[in-house]
């Protein structure tokens, strides 16, 4: 009986009768009274249970386990958000990962749903599929594939000269005795193989800024004749404000890299330096930025057909994406704080508003 079970597990009746009620299993039959469950709650131990119409209420510990945490997680899982403020996330939430924004890009630009619940709040709503976009449409939702040593490659520079004092070891060490001055990361970025044009990055890794210019795929001459002409337009000054320390890799596109130290005057604007050999950490800013622009130019695209207005467009939105680990901002306002809004009319880089920021392929 219910007295005896609970005085042989030292509790009281009333769990026991519980537990019997939420947890057990019910077999329905014909609705007559039987006295032997009405003393007893289950027909487990009934010896007539095997030709009884009745209906059969059994207890097996296992099911009335995963009845109970069962019950625990839907109590857990729903939301304790209001129906009308959940429709409200999820118009604003909605439309801005449509157009390739992450959430916290959107929970930012957007104060209103700092009033309704926290961002790590609006990520669960998400994958409970709580609202109209899916988990697979988040920024970085997939997994990286694991990376594998790579065989060493033979080196790129065909005039090892270049690299007297002007290595990667030169290069700590003269950032080293000038800490205020600003760095300026470069690095090429392919299309298809067979691609004819490519895309010179230009990263400012204090602020996460860059922009790019549409270089002749594998040509030096192409990259310093762009460099010189974008410092001409600048002036020396603003080169040596901006721009005193210049660091590219190994490729052949940065072979004769350091010619752009001199300008047109003869005079040394500039310092150049190298990155190890297949060495990508080395500049690890400007790599890290590349995954914005590949949001917006996938790997194996052609680049043929972009041009350098196309470039400006794509990179004035790359700038105006809210950054995390920059406070919030943007590095579109830090470069115009820091170097004025004169230099990022120079290279055609306009604010988007936050709301309207766009990452999705173009190509």
């Amino acid at each position: 009986s219910i007295t005896q079970i609970a005085r042989r597990l030292e509790i009281n009746k009333s769990t026991v009768s519980r537990e019997l009620k939420h947890n057990a299993i019910v077999k329905p039959g014909t609705d007559i009274p039987c006295q032997i469950r009405d003393l007893c709650l289950v027909c487990n131990t009934c010896q007539k249970k095997g030709f009884c119409q009745r209906n059969k209420i059994y207890y097996n510990y296992v099911e009335a386990d995963k009845k109970a945490n069962l019950r625990k997680r839907q109590s857990r899982s729903k939301s304790k958000i209001a129906e009308a403020s959940l429709k409200m996330i999820d118009e604003i939430v909605s439309p801005g990962v449509k157009e390739g924004q992450s959430l916290h890009h959107v929970y930012v630009v957007n104060p209103l749903l700092e009033t309704i619940c926290a961002e790590r709040t609006i990520r669960r709503l998400c994958y409970r599929g709580s609202l109209a976009i899916r988990p697979y449409e988040l920024r970085r939702y997939a997994t990286y594939k694991r990376s594998y040593a790579k065989m060493e490659k033979e080196y790129a520079l065909r005039d090892i000269r270049v690299l007297i004092g002007r290595m990667f070891r030169d290069y700590l060490n003269y950032v080293r005795h000038h800490k205020t001055q600003h760095v300026t990361q470069y690095d090429s970025l392919i299309g298809k193989i067979a691609d004819r044009q490519a895309i010179l990055t230009i990263a400012f890794p204090k602020s996460s800024f860059q922009f790019g210019l549409l270089i002749k795929k594998g040509s030096s001459v192409s990259v310093n004749a762009h460099l010189k002409q974008l410092f001409s337009r600048l002036g020396s000054e603003t080169v040596k404000r901006i721009f005193p320390v210049n660091l590219a890799d190994n490729r052949v596109e940065f072979s004769s890299f350091n010619e752009i130290e001199i300008s047109e005057d003869g005079e040394k604007i500039c310092n150049c330096y190298f990155t190890n050999p297949y060495k990508a950490t080395d500049k690890a800013a400007c790599e890290r930025n590349h995954e914005l622009v590949r949001y917006v130019l996938p790997k194996g695209k052609s680049f043929d057909t972009l041009t350098q207005e196309t470039i400006d467009e794509m990179f004035s939105h790359v700038n105006s994406y809210v950054r995390k680990s920059k406070g919030d901002k943007t590095p579109y306002d830090i470069v115009r704080k820091q170097f004025g809004k004169a230099f990022l009319d120079t290279i055609n880089i306009r604010r988007i508003p936050k709301k309207k920021v766009r990452l999705r392929p173009i190509i």
